[in-house]
């Protein structure tokens, strides 16, 4: 008996010593990007935002979040250690990080044009009548075929690419205002900043896509914040939340 409780015992402490080495509070960037994260309202600070707070919260961690332009996020998640991470990323953004094997979420990318250009985006054969110029964000992943067409050098002088704060609301006006021919961003994303507007149109979707939680790997603990994510972001409790989260917002987009 004695040798089953002290075998018992020794089962337990590598869990323990697992959850210990993860700090009361971590601090992940993110870029301004509603509804995921940010919001109408500081009541409302946005769908992952919450969700990863909530889920973080339930394990003892305060979860603290900074707002910057997307290629500042990343690179200050690549080498400030004041940074831990991303809320929100996808690897092709930030392949040097330690990403979750389990998605927070799936985000939808659309390509939009103004209201009176009939291109539609069918497949990759596409992009070659594409008008141009293309507006995108420095440092966004948007996915294959167009990060290929992005990064081809002879493509160069078919995109406008924006950089700084506030990009997806630039983004959207540079549309409205036709200093652009087309823009590429979520669904849900362009809904906040256009509710009714009539003054662009869907030109087809690029891809379904997950993106994750992500931490800079040399942070002594980021294996086990990691594991614990991969766990939580899975549990069916969460995800139920989740589901309430995402129908809490769009509602209040329609």
């Amino acid at each position: 008996m004695k040798t089953t409780v002290v075998f018992a015992f020794f089962l337990l402490i590598p869990s323990t010593s697992l959850s210990a080495k993860i700090p009361s509070e971590i601090t992940l960037a993110t870029t301004n990007w509603p509804p995921y994260t940010s919001g109408s309202s500081p009541d409302k600070p946005g769908i992952v935002y919450e969700y990863i707070t909530e889920i973080l919260a339930k394990n003892g961690i305060t979860l603290r979040i900074e707002r910057y332009p997307w290629s500042r996020a990343i690179k200050m998640a690549n080498d400030n250690n004041d940074i831990h991470g991303l809320l929100t990323a996808v690897y092709e953004e930030a392949p040097k990080l330690l990403f979750t094997r389990t998605p927070v979420m799936n985000y939808k990318v659309n390509f939009y044009t103004a209201i009176d250009n009939h291109w539609l985006y069918q497949d990759q054969r596409s992009l070659n009548s594409m008008p141009s110029p293309l507006c995108i964000i420095l440092g966004y992943g948007y996915g294959s075929p167009i990060d290929e067409f992005i990064h081809d050098e002879a493509n160069k002088t078919r995109l406008h690419i924006l950089t700084g704060g506030n990009a997806q609301q630039r983004l959207v006006k540079m549309l409205e205002y036709k200093r652009v021919a087309v823009i590429i961003e979520d669904e849900l994303v362009i809904e906040s900043y256009t509710k009714k507007s009539t003054n662009i149109r869907f030109a087809g979707t690029l891809s379904d896509s997950p993106f994750y939680v992500a931490f800079n790997p040399n942070l002594s603990w980021s294996n086990d914040i990691v594991a614990l994510l991969n766990q939580e972001l899975a549990d069916p409790e969460n995800l139920q939340r989740l589901q309430q989260l995402v129908s809490d917002y769009t509602s209040k987009q329609q």
